[in-house]
Formats: C-alpha cells, structure tokens, sequence
C-alpha cells in the first residue's frame, strides 16, 4: 500500500473521512495529480511538482489542505488561512 494512502487510513475518525473526501475531489478534479508520501504527510504533485498537501491535526482538531504555492491564489481571499502558516 502507498505510504499515504496508509496515512490517511489509519487516522480516527471524523479525520479518515475528511481526508479520503479530499482525496477523491483531488484525484477527480486534477487526474494527473500524483499521491506520494513526502515529510511524513500525504502530498500531491503535478508534473513533478509539489501541488498541496493534507495534515491532520489532532491536536487543533482540524485537516489542513495546504497549497504549496498558495499565495498565487487570488480567489475565495476571505477563507485562506494564513496565519502561523508557511505556506
């Protein structure tokens, strides 16, 4: 099994529905979009390069769809977080 593809199955739930639901639209919406474990995290790349990322934060009890180039995106402003955030 793909490394995170095991990831996302071993995390308890509501993360494991969350996480398999973003991956669905992902792989649905970007077919070339490509799975791979990176940093310990599931990461998808297009043409080889990294595109985003899923985390899931026990702690803060939420699931981040993080955008590697995120500061390129112009639309929706009002709900990207961005604070405490790299990327």
């Amino acid at each position: 099994m793909n490394p995170a593809e095991d990831y996302i199955l071993k995390q308890p739930e509501p993360y494991r529905s969350i996480l398999l639901h973003l991956q669905v639209i992902v792989e649905h919406t970007i077919s070339i979009a490509e799975l791979k474990y990176k940093w310990g995290l599931p990461f998808y790349y297009i043409n080889g390069k990294p595109f985003c990322y899923f985390n899931a934060s026990h702690k803060g009890q939420f699931v981040d769809v993080a955008f590697v180039k995120g500061n390129q995106i112009n639309v929706f402003k009002s709900h990207h977080v961005t604070e405490k955030r790299k990327k």
